[in-house]
């Protein structure tokens, strides 16, 4: 259940969007895969769940494979960029970067992106 008042689910999934959009202006190539499960994501926070099915882009930048995700905290949603190899693409293993906030400024956004993705 989406308890948050100061933004829709629609308005962070479109910040999200935004994220992904950062990724490919940063030279991040969107690669289409077929994964072996459904993207899911499940968050918990104060014994409320919502679940989001959703079709992230993957991306591929350098050696690494990046998807937008998010965590949903007590007073705020934030984004987080998975990022693995393949493999752990595969097996839906990957590693989650530092998480930051929905509604950073967009130039706050591009520095957090190009930090997940080690460039800065």
């Amino acid at each position: 259940m989406w308890t948050y008042k100061e933004v829709t689910r629609e308005a962070f999934e479109k910040r999200k969007k935004y994220v992904e959009q950062i990724i490919w202006e940063q030279g991040g190539e969107i690669v289409v895969i077929h994964l072996p499960y459904v993207q899911r994501i499940v968050s918990i926070c104060n014994r409320n769940q919502e679940t989001n099915f959703s079709k992230n882009k993957i991306f591929k930048f350098k050696n690494n494979y990046f998807r937008v995700d998010e965590v949903l905290f007590r007073d705020k949603p934030f984004i987080v960029l998975e990022c693995g190899s393949f493999q752990d693409l595969m097996r839906n293993t990957m590693e989650d970067t530092e998480p930051f906030p929905y509604d950073l400024s967009d130039d706050e956004m591009v520095k957090e992106v190009r930090y997940a993705l080690e460039i800065e």
